[in-house]
């Protein structure tokens, strides 16, 4: 959608809200309720109408991609007026990059922490021991996250989205991933006594990362052959353990007990 569209479409939305005020004006002064029409409007430029547009898209744009989400869908997903996606967001390609930008932040909020404690343990001298715990204390955060939260599997399959038909969206996810891959390379690197910026390092990395991303984004084919509409604790627990035994025949290094 171009800027002109843009604007015009905002202003036609605008213009609804204020005939919606003049209705609720004249209803006001005749003693009667608000019509259906203010109600409406009022309630598609609120910050909670937003929200569900989001998580509509998300869901919409996970399915079926930039190209084959329609914002008509996306509207009536959320209950929304068509319009309200322009008055929100501007345009569809917008929408699709707020969506990247909302799964990076609720990824952020809750793995975000262990990273940034392996990043600034880096800062200072980390033995293997401290590297391997490190290392696990990330993959186990997004084992948690990722297995253990409704709503990752949306993030999951809107960021898989992107991995097969990368859109102008994709380097918000692409920037995000790659902060927590560095520190996660770095982690490696010490374990396996490689240079952190040579490709081997790079490669090493991502293949252990595969551990546990695996059963992100084949969540489906998982369950099926477990028998399972959902993972539970005990299954998480399970795959955290296989996990961190996968990963210390990789790296050399056996996850020392804290306790």
């Amino acid at each position: 959608m171009n800027s002109e569209a843009t604007s015009v479409g905002r202003a036609d939305f605008d213009m609804a809200f204020e005939r919606a005020d003049d209705v609720e004006t004249v209803e006001a002064q005749d003693a009667l309720p608000a019509s259906r029409h203010y109600r409406r409007a009022r309630q598609d430029r609120g910050a909670e109408t937003r929200q569900k547009l989001l998580l509509a898209a998300l869901d919409v744009f996970g399915r079926y991609g930039f190209e084959g989400a329609a914002t008509r869908d996306i509207a009536k997903r959320a209950g929304a007026n068509l319009a309200a996606i322009v008055y929100h967001f501007g345009s569809k390609d917008s929408l699709h990059r707020a969506v990247a930008e909302y799964v990076v932040e609720q990824m952020q909020m809750r793995i975000g922490d262990s990273i940034n404690a392996a990043a600034r343990a880096l800062t200072g001298d980390v033995d293997r021991p401290t590297a391997r715990r490190l290392l696990q204390n990330i993959i186990d955060v997004h084992i948690d996250c990722m297995l253990g939260e409704a709503e990752a599997e949306l993030w999951g399959r809107f960021i898989m989205r992107e991995q097969m038909e990368p859109s102008s969206a994709f380097d918000v996810i692409y920037d995000y991933m790659m902060s927590c891959q560095t520190t996660t390379t770095t982690l490696v690197a010490i374990l396996l006594n490689l240079d952190p910026r040579s490709e081997e390092a790079t490669l090493r990395s991502f293949a252990i990362s595969g551990q546990f991303v695996i059963f992100c984004v084949g969540r489906p084919m998982v369950l099926k052959k477990l028998g399972r509409d959902t993972l539970s604790n005990k299954d998480r627990d399970e795959i955290r353990r296989i996990v961190a035994e996968q990963i210390d025949l990789l790296v050399g290094e056996t996850l020392a007990d804290e306790g």
